[in-house]
């Protein structure tokens, strides 16, 4: 069934993990004739990627939230503004003819389900992070069961919450796929030293936790350098002043946003992913996999569902400065040929699991079993 026509409702106006899987989507909904309008909060960043992409987009004008646990004020003025966004979707529904709602976060769920249900369109809403609160998982978990949405999650870790409202327990997980990265130099062979966490700079990615490590590191290996490559965007600039302060007198280099992945890691010799407990998964490890780039992480969340100890990587053994300065040590001390075939065997993991092709080809298919579609 071409010409599907999709109404994708997106959380948020930046660009982060969930809305980088948006727009992996979208080239492969117009390959396949489907017509995808993206429903957005307001106008930013994200806006101007889906409009480039050829794509239509219409605003919600939804109201700011915490990305993480809300306080009672704010989940005060979320329920009070739950009924203009379900009747701003239902209006885009409405007029555009939509035939099926992607849900691409859990915000806009409840105001989605309901629309679902009043239209009786299909509804598919995709997971991309572990529901914290008691309350967020119970009304995401009704608005599954009344709207009877499927779902699919980043990873198992993400989706547990919510299987106790999914039909039969079943969450199908989409593992995100990423493009592959080439340096844009090759990386001599050798010390590690350069050392670099990436991504935006929330207390939930862990920048403080990687500087404390570098302040146990340069005592025992004084020449390593360590590089923090990212900047807020979800919240203010309070924890992202507070890594900077921590970081004085240290060997640390701040390179801001870096859109030029392949250029960054060309000028990285490790990378290190200190995330929160409570990651889903990181789209940055599948990336380092592609370009041949070995990865530290915390055992958090996900990431020990893509990255395996001493086979694709190295996991500390806790979420702690001092356990992943232990591990870095460890990678370090690594001999080159077994460094070499750690990455060479990720390299090979992400080329089996973890492809941008693999991924659109998953999404899409569960997308149209959603719509009642032959695939």
């Amino acid at each position: 069934m071409p010409n599907l026509k999709i109404l994708c409702v997106e959380q948020f106006s930046d660009i982060g993990g969930g809305q980088r899987s948006l727009l992996d989507l979208l080239p492969e909904f117009q390959q396949r004739g489907w017509m995808a309008t993206v429903a957005l909060p307001d106008e930013g960043p994200l806006c101007a990627a889906v409009t480039a992409l050829g794509c239509e987009t219409e605003m919600l004008r939804s109201g700011s939230y915490s990305s993480m646990k809300k306080p009672p004020s704010e989940a005060l003025r979320y329920a009070k503004d739950l009924p203009r966004l379900a009747r701003a979707v239902d209006e885009v529904v409405r007029n555009r003819r939509i035939d099926l709602l992607y849900v691409n976060g859990p915000r806009f769920l409840p105001a989605a389900s309901w629309v679902a249900c009043r239209r009786r369109i299909p509804l598919l809403f995709h997971c991309h992070s572990r529901l914290l609160q008691r309350s967020a998982i119970v009304l995401a978990g009704v608005s599954l069961r009344l709207s009877r949405a499927r779902a699919i999650a980043c990873c198992a870790f993400a989706a547990e919450p919510l299987r106790r409202y999914a039909s039969q327990g079943r969450i199908p997980v989409v593992y995100n796929g990423v493009g592959g990265v080439t340096p844009c130099a090759a990386r001599p062979s050798g010390k590690i030293r350069r050392i670099g966490v990436v991504g935006r700079i929330e207390p939930e990615k862990g920048q403080k936790e990687f500087i404390l490590s570098a302040r146990r590191l340069v005592k025992t290996i004084p020449d390593c350098q360590f590089i923090v490559a990212g900047a807020p965007m979800f919240s203010g600039g309070e924890y992202y002043s507070q890594v900077v302060s921590l970081a004085q007198g240290l060997p640390v280099q701040f390179l801001g946003w870096q859109s030029n992945l392949g250029k960054l890691f060309s000028g990285l010799d490790l990378l290190v992913v200190p995330s929160a407990s409570h990651e889903a998964t990181t789209r940055i490890i599948p990336e380092a996999y592609s370009a041949g780039l070995p990865v530290v992480a915390f055992p958090s969340g996900g990431i020990p569902e893509i990255l395996k100890h001493n086979r694709t990587g190295f996991l500390a053994a806790n979420n702690t400065p001092e356990a992943l300065a232990d591990c870095i040590e460890n990678a370090i001390a690594s001999a080159p040929d077994v460094l070499s075939s750690i990455s060479r065997t990720a390299q090979m993991e992400w080329q089996r699991r973890y492809t941008l092709g693999k991924y659109r080809r998953r999404g899409c298919r569960f997308i149209a079993e959603t719509a009642g579609q032959s695939v």
